[in-house]
């Protein structure tokens, strides 16, 4: 029972210790989903900067072709919902108008995504066969996000032949 007696006082201690070294974690929550946006969009922009160079190194393009490749990357660029002077509060609105609001922003989407296929369309019809393959084979495989994406030409996974087992 004694031996309790002293091990009390140092548990107590210690975890008053741990309580000063935890608390300032606990002090300010970040759980604002608009956190990092600025970051967030930073790097996007940096990663589609990337991937048009490489695209447009392994493309070749000819002096005829420059203007269909700057209407297409014109197309690419990355929507803004709306200006920071324009930003409501969300929260003011009743239901009813935020569905209205989300089909609105949500047909701008979908304007934006014509004009992008249409430039897609006319500037992939400038390319020579050689040139349209390897824009396919710089666009194959999974959609799953720039992040797992690898460069052209090696989306292509070389499958071992299966082995049968007996």
């Amino acid at each position: 029972m004694n031996q309790y007696r002293k091990l009390v006082p140092s548990l107590l201690v210690a975890a008053g210790l741990g309580t000063l070294f935890v608390a300032p974690v606990f002090a300010e929550p970040e759980c604002d989903p608009m956190r990092g946006r600025d970051y967030r969009h930073e790097q996007y922009s940096k990663n589609m900067e990337q991937h048009q160079k490489m695209l447009h190194e392994t493309l070749k393009l000819t002096p005829e072709q420059e203007p269909g490749w700057k209407k297409l990357i014109d197309s690419e660029q990355p929507m803004r919902a709306a200006d920071a002077a324009k930003r409501e509060d969300w929260s003011k609105l009743s239901a009813p108008e935020r569905a209205d609001k989300m089909l609105e922003l949500s047909k701008v989407r979908q304007q934006h995504l014509s004009d992008h296929v249409v430039a897609l369309k006319a500037f992939y019809a400038t390319l020579t066969p050689a040139q349209q393959k390897s824009f396919e084979d710089f666009h194959a495989g999974s959609r799953s996000g720039m992040g797992g994406k690898r460069g052209p030409g090696m989306n292509k996974v070389e499958k071992a032949p299966a082995t049968q087992k007996p």
